[in-house]
């Protein structure tokens, strides 16, 4: 409905750690065709009517993920047969943290410093139970991700982020779609939204992803 922003990678273009060079590839059935042809030939059981069976997971039932559905299969339809599995979110959760998809639809990444974001990102993520969800461990992004985490100097961190970005895009790890846009709304009688505060007395942000401090909350009568 030309609300939400289309992303090319992790970050939102006002971000300190947005990388301007990251343009994320899409539509290029000219080299689809050859590779799906390949693939069924080395593959016949995988496919079907010369295209390959793919199963595409998310959570439902849902009117969005219905209609993004709808754009990917649509999307995908010259060369992939797309059967859907759509679950409840507590079982797609599961699911996608067993390693048990194909494709998945997903909200990911956003956090304000980067670093809470490795987890997702990282090699020793990948376990029974994974939340590395490609579940693919590149050294060369794991070294970028261990050096950001390891200075305090914030250029040296944005230059190293930069990198990942670049790692991500070239191992196809993720298809960024949109940045979600987040709001909060409060009655006027609740106080003490931004009043949190770390242990050494650091100022926390009033809400992050649609999640706030409720500690220092109050309401007033």
């Amino acid at each position: 409905a030309g609300i939400l922003r289309s992303a090319d990678n992790m970050f939102a273009p006002e971000l300190i750690w947005y990388n301007e060079d990251v343009k994320q590839e899409a539509d290029m059935p000219d080299r689809a065709a050859p590779l799906v042809a390949e693939y069924c030939g080395e593959n016949p059981a995988n496919c079907t009517d010369g295209k390959v069976n793919i199963q595409l997971q998310y959570s439902g039932p849902s009117v969005i993920q219905e209609q993004i559905a709808d754009i990917l299969i649509d999307g995908w339809s010259p060369y992939f047969n797309v059967d859907r599995e759509i679950l409840l979110q507590d079982e797609h959760i599961t699911e996608v943290a067993f390693g048990q998809f194909q494709i998945v639809t997903w909200r990911q990444f956003g956090a304000p410093d980067p670093t809470a974001d490795r987890v997702w990102l990282a090699c020793d993520s990948i376990q029974v139970l994974s939340l590395n969800w490609p579940r693919l461990c590149d050294q060369e992004r794991e070294d970028l991700l261990d050096a950001a985490r390891s200075t305090t100097d914030l250029d040296e961190r944005i230059a190293l982020w930069d990198q990942v970005q670049e790692k991500v895009q070239q191992d196809y790890l993720y298809i960024f779609f949109t940045h979600t846009l987040w709001v909060n709304a409060f009655d006027k009688k609740v106080q003490g939204l931004c009043e949190a505060v770390s242990p050494d007395g650091v100022a926390l942000q009033c809400t992050v992803n649609g999640r706030h401090w409720v500690h220092p909350m109050w309401i007033a009568s």
